[in-house]
């Protein structure tokens, strides 16, 4: 029985990007959603009535949170006037899984997960340093994140149930870089920080957008987001930790008027 299959958390974030070319003064608008390959690797952390803190070690790849995934969905967009950058993003993620094993010892064991995940993210961004062939901006938001997880565990029929609901609001700080290199194409970057609700994360994304029809864009891009969660400490009945790297390949695909 894979551990990473028995407590497993993804948060679905949609990397959105503005177009570098519209004029100042004018307001214009994107909206879409996309498709993000993911990996999650690092530390998940709770507390049982029977062992005590648990603490496991999680590695897996997109094919295992494909297998896991019963419902997700994404959609981010923007907002800007050439000058003011306004970018969001909401996500909502439910994952199940059960499985059971006999160990070595003869003990048996079965567990069933149910785990949604919903996030949100708000970021503002204003030039701070620009030219014909780039542009960098100052960024701050928030960004939301809610875990409610359900787990049943049994070991020779006897029953451990755990549920967790946590949620975090972290400020956000950061950079964001446009440089164009093409009528239609652009490289896109960005990278934050959030501290406040977690303990600290770390986000940064790089991506290739290109304008394929006048109200159409598509952004290829890889993203990487190092999350530091604990709640209480370990010994306490409400100990939560979520320490995990989560990156990835994403294609997200834009209307734009």
């Amino acid at each position: 029985m894979k551990a990473g299959k028995l407590f497993l958390t993804a948060v679905f974030v949609l990397g959105v990007v503005s177009c570098s070319t519209v004029a100042y003064g004018e307001w214009y608008s994107g909206i879409g959603t996309g498709l993000f390959r993911l990996h999650v690797k690092g530390d998940v952390g709770f507390h049982t009535n029977i062992a005590g803190p648990v603490e496991l070690d999680v590695d897996l790849d997109p094919d295992d949170i494909s297998d896991l995934m019963e419902t997700a969905f994404g959609l981010g967009g923007y907002v800007t006037d050439g000058t003011w950058l306004i970018k969001y993003s909401v996500g909502v993620l439910k994952l199940e899984d059960d499985a059971s094993t006999t160990l070595a010892s003869g003990t048996t064991v079965s567990a069933d997960l149910d785990f949604d995940v919903v996030a949100g993210e708000l970021i503002v961004g204003y030039p701070v340093l620009s030219g014909d062939s780039f542009t960098l901006r100052a960024e701050g938001g928030v960004r939301y994140i809610s875990h409610d997880i359900n787990l049943d565990v049994a070991v020779n029929s006897t029953p451990l149930n755990r549920d967790i609901d946590e949620d975090w609001t972290d400020a956000l700080v950061g950079l964001s870089l446009a440089v164009p290199f093409a009528e239609e194409w652009s490289w896109d970057s960005h990278v934050n920080y959030g501290f406040g609700g977690s303990e600290g994360t770390f986000g940064a994304q790089t991506g290739i957008s290109w304008r394929f029809f006048p109200h159409w864009s598509a952004t290829l891009y890889g993203k990487y987001t190092a999350v530091d969660f604990e709640n209480g400490s370990k010994g306490d009945s409400d100990w939560y930790l979520y320490d995990v790297d989560e990156y990835g390949l994403g294609l997200s695909i834009l209307f734009n008027w």
